[in-house]
């Protein structure tokens, strides 16, 4: 294999160094379509040329930053052979990055207006100014001339009238001015902002894929290429909806897509794959199991992390609530993407073409909808909150990845919440808030610690009884399933024992979600039916020691 691939790279030198060898050609192509993966996108660019008889150097032009050389590939239809397929850099005079000249463009645009709005307000500082000299003039030196001739009422009303409303008018222009300036000053440091993101350092090369063509006659081609570039990602976003009902969920799945690859893709067919990519072609090993005694270990000093800030999106245009309907028309759905099962991943194709530029922008899609069987009840842990909540439990399939969830309820937005990596047929929650008609309350019925023996010896150990009661009532008009979360204290030492444990009704489940000590009690609670638990225990510990945990 070895031998074959030094054959090729030899005998392709051969030809690029032959005098035989075609003119180079600049090829123009374009973007076609694009799979995105959750790092990175394979991008897939066409091309037509006319080539010559004999052996052609063709040169795809591309914008990326940074292309994985070794997933250059190209297919060339036409009647021929390909004897090579790499990435090269060629030299230029200047930077080939088309959206990066246009954003250059933009900011010395809005430095020009800014320019020109900082100028009107040195114009109107000198009115301003002049102004006020008047003003001192007539305090301080009034011509002889007007003490002796002093002006009408009526003129000297119109010219102070006129140098107050002078600099009315100048106030509110400077006012407008300093907030037309900001304005700018605030879009320059965004559009900067964005320009070193896509900027690289300087290097005056264009990457191009070239391809060596051995034509058997002059004819066109068509020249398809692919090649994997970074700086590309997808990650999911969920709508979970729940209706009144309470009869099922509606899961809707987007993908947040953000790219700067220094490419625009421009009306191309867009694939989102699951796929998990290698970190290396080999498969994980299996180290020795260590076991040691514990040993002192050298403090690490950590540099402080820097936190990012995000900036706020953009706000909308206010929709015209009043604009007549012909007919009342019907919700429309999200276009969903086409979906194909692949041995080790799924991949969604959008169905419509999209422009996704290389900006930091993020663009969300829909990817698909489905419809999940939930499992309705509430919850409670009278301990901790008076107050119930409405849980839906569902089953993930093998299409859910960990992401950010928002969450409807009866067509109303409740809240985010997460959606941890599930397996699938693997069980997840969602709190749809608290419902005031399940009425939950705790009581502590006794707390008494037992006289001393005869009230004559002290005894050494306290003994001490508690007793509570739990009250839950439906004053819903339905049925309803409450699961109740208590506890009894766990000794951790012999020297405190919890005895004599009497609970009615037992629990559904002790020990629940192996946290020891924990009972859930499951109650199918009619309308206005109301149920009590009763728990009793005795706690003994020494008088001389204070048993921490035991007085919550």
């Amino acid at each position: 294999m070895k031998k074959r691939f030094v054959f090729i790279m030899f005998f392709s030198l051969f030809f690029v160094s032959t005098p035989g060898v075609n003119a180079q050609t600049i090829v123009p192509s374009q973007i076609t379509s694009v799979t995105l993966f959750t790092g990175q996108a394979l991008v897939k660019r066409e091309a037509f040329v006319a080539v010559d008889k004999g052996l052609n150097e063709l040169f795809l032009e591309m914008e990326a930053f940074h292309v994985d050389k070794d997933s250059v590939t190209a297919k060339v239809y036409g009647s021929g052979d390909i004897f090579s397929v790499q990435l090269r850099d060629i030299p230029v005079k200047e930077s080939p990055q088309e959206n990066i000249k246009v954003l250059e463009q933009k900011i010395d645009q809005l430095k020009k207006s800014k320019k020109i709005l900082s100028n009107q307000k040195i114009l109107l500082g000198k009115k301003e100014r002049f102004l006020g000299s008047l003003i001192d003039f007539s305090e301080s030196q009034m011509p002889k001339e007007i003490q002796t001739h002093f002006p009408k009422t009526e003129d000297l009303d119109k010219t102070l009238l006129f140098i107050g409303s002078s600099f009315e008018k100048i106030y509110h222009k400077k006012e407008s001015l300093d907030a037309s300036i900001e304005e700018v000053d605030k879009k320059i440091k965004w559009l900067e902002k964005e320009l070193a993101t896509l900027r690289v350092p300087a290097k005056k090369v264009r990457k191009v894929i070239e391809i060596l063509f051995n034509a058997k006659h002059a004819h066109k081609v068509r020249i398809e290429a692919d090649y994997l570039t970074k700086n590309a990602y997808w990650k999911p976003l969920y709508n979970v909806s729940v209706p009144s009902t309470l009869s099922e969920i509606d899961l809707t799945m987007f993908s947040k897509i953000r790219q700067k690859t220094g490419e625009d893709w421009k009306h191309v067919a867009l694939s989102i794959s699951n796929v998990i990519p290698l970190s290396g072609v080999h498969l994980p090993s299996l180290s020795s199991w260590l076991i040691d005694v514990p040993r002192p270990r050298a403090k690490i000093m950590r540099k402080p992390s820097r936190v990012m800030l995000g900036t706020a999106a953009p706000e909308t245009e206010a929709f015209d609530k009043e604009a007549d309907l012909e007919e009342p028309m019907e919700e429309a759905a999200f276009a969903v993407a086409k979906k194909s099962e692949l041995p080790l991943s799924f991949e969604y194709k959008m169905p419509q073409s999209l422009d996704i530029e290389s900006r930091d922008k993020e663009t969300i899609l829909p990817l698909f909808m489905k419809k999940l069987k939930g499992d309705f009840y509430y919850y409670a842990i009278p301990k901790q909150s008076a107050l119930t909540f409405l849980v839906c439990k569902a089953k993930a399939d093998k299409e859910l990845l960990s992401g950010p969830l928002n969450l409807y309820f009866g067509g109303r937005y409740i809240g985010k919440t997460f959606l941890d990596e599930k397996k699938a047929g693997e069980e997840f929650y969602l709190s749809l808030g608290a419902d005031r008609d399940i009425m939950v309350k705790k009581e502590k019925l006794k707390d008494n610690i037992k006289e001393t023996f005869f009230k004559k010896i002290e005894r050494a150990t306290v003994i001490r009884e508690f007793a509570y009661k739990i009250t839950v009532e439906n004053l819903k008009s339905r049925a309803v399933l409450l699961k109740v979360l208590d506890n009894i204290p766990v000794s951790r030492t012999d020297r405190i024992v919890v005895k004599d444990v009497h609970i009615t009704p037992e629990p559904a489940q002790k020990n629940y979600q192996d946290r020891e000590g924990v009972m859930v009690w499951e109650h199918h609670l009619n309308p206005e039916e109301k149920q009590e638990i009763n728990i009793a225990f005795v706690v003994t510990y020494p008088k001389d020691v204070l048993p921490i945990g035991l007085f919550p």
